[in-house]
């Protein structure tokens, strides 16, 4: 029953053994029961599982019917993995893809619907021109036996397919330093070159989706999430470690970013201009500014650079 089911067949024939000799009425419906409640792909998928039964001789034999959910992933569409954790690389497949929807069957995970939907927003964070804006995420969660689970992510980018094609071409032609070569300068004067780029090309911008690297880099407007995100990304086209930041500053959420330098980290707020802002340390940023410390790196940078 759960080849059929894993291989997606409607119908197929089970034959009992010749030297069978239990109940294959009370055995085929406790079959039916566990395949439809203890595994994780076919609570999700099948529907229905029908059987009649006959008797060949001495030969018991039962012909098999299973209906499906109304699911669009075909069973090979159905990513199998191990372990939750490797359902990074697979989300940021699916981001790259602009797929909407993603079925992750993974043998042992203690992931909850939170937790898997965590890992998309981490994969967009970290890589934040993957898709023009950060998605809306929903969680489906389907259980098997023992820590199987399937998950069922719906992916909403918040704009039309033709919207999302656009954005993602202009994205991807997006070469401000195409005259320059990295190589020939230091980490600190490419963590510079990342920060004049922006601070020429994008203005501050309170509205609504202006939270993005599409903003700060393609439409010159962005507040400071959008700011920083493309920070991460002009930093990254430069061969610099570059992430960005979730905290205040005068107790007002805002983002800033982390930049590594020659080994040693630093504090980058555009927002707070050159002088205030550019390759400054913990000690220069306590007070005004507040964040997870423990989420971030220690930024112990001389600051004489």
């Amino acid at each position: 029953l759960l080849s059929m089911a894993y291989s997606g067949q409607t119908e197929g024939s089970i034959v009992f053994d010749a030297a069978y000799e239990g109940d294959t009425t009370e055995d085929m419906a406790s079959a039916c029961w566990a395949v439809r409640t203890q595994d994780a792909l076919c609570a999700y998928r099948v529907e229905n599982i029908a059987y009649e039964l006959n008797k060949i001789v001495t030969i018991h034999e039962a012909s098999v019917y299973i209906s499906y959910s109304n699911v669009t992933e075909r069973p090979e569409d159905i990513v199998h993995l191990a372990f939750s954790a490797e359902a990074e690389e697979e989300i940021l497949d699916a981001l790259r893809g602009g797929e909407r929807k993603l079925a992750l069957l993974v043998g042992r995970s203690a992931f909850s619907a939170e937790d898997m939907a965590a890992q998309v927003t981490k994969a967009y964070r970290e890589n934040p021109t993957v898709v023009p804006r950060e998605p809306n995420v929903n969680v489906n969660i389907f259980s098997g036996n023992g820590s199987q689970r399937l998950y069922e992510i719906h992916i909403n980018y918040r704009l039309t397919q033709e919207e999302l094609e656009e954005r993602l071409a202009q994205l991807s032609v997006f070469e401000p330093f195409a005259e320059l070569d990295p190589s020939e300068m230091t980490e600190a004067e490419r963590a510079y070159t990342a920060c004049a780029y922006l601070m020429e090309h994008c203005t501050e911008s309170g509205e609504s989706g202006a939270n993005n690297a599409y903003s700060a880099l393609i439409t010159g407007q962005a507040d400071s999430e959008g700011v920083a995100f493309g920070y991460v990304e002009l930093c990254r086209r430069l061969g610099l470690d570059c992430r960005i930041v979730y905290g205040q500053y005068d107790w007002q959420d805002h983002c800033w970013n982390i930049v590594r330098i020659d080994g040693e980290y630093y504090h980058v707020d555009l927002f707070a201009g050159m002088d205030n802002g550019f390759l400054k340390n913990d000690s220069a940023f306590w007070g005004s500014y507040r964040w997870a410390v423990n989420e971030y790196p220690k930024c112990n940078g001389s600051n004489e650079i």
